[in-house]
C-alpha cells in the first residue's frame, strides 16, 4: 500500500505534469494563431494584387473603348449627334412609363 509520502509525492509530480501539458498547449495555441494570422495575411495580399491586375486591366479596356468613341465621333460626326438623339428619345419614353 502507499504511503502517504509517496501519494503526496505522487500527486506533486501529476500536478507538475499538468502544468508541462497546459504550458505547451499555451505555446502550441500561439504558433497556431501566428500560422492563421500569417496565412490570413498573405492570402490577403494575394486578393490586393489581384484586384490591382483587374482594376489595370478594366482601365486599359476603357481608355480603349474611350478611344475608338473618340475616332468614331472625328470620322462621323453627324452619325454620332442622330445616334446619340436617338438613345435620349428613347430613354426619355422608357423613362415616362
Amino acid at each position: 500500500m502507499a504511503t502517504k509520502t509517496e501519494t503526496t509525492a505522487d500527486n506533486a509530480k501529476l500536478q507538475a505534469d499538468v502544468d508541462a501539458l497546459r504550458n505547451d498547449l499555451a505555446e502550441i495555441t500561439k504558433t497556431l494563431k501566428t500560422m492563421g494570422g500569417q496565412a490570413a495575411e498573405t492570402r490577403t495580399q494575394a486578393a490586393a494584387e489581384r484586384i490591382r491586375e483587374v482594376t489595370g486591366q478594366a482601365r486599359d479596356q476603357f481608355d480603349h473603348a474611350r478611344g475608338v468613341a473618340v475616332d468614331q465621333v472625328r470620322e462621323n460626326p453627324l452619325a454620332s449627334v442622330a445616334v446619340t438623339f436617338g438613345v435620349g428619345l428613347l430613354v426619355g419614353r422608357l423613362l415616362q412609363k
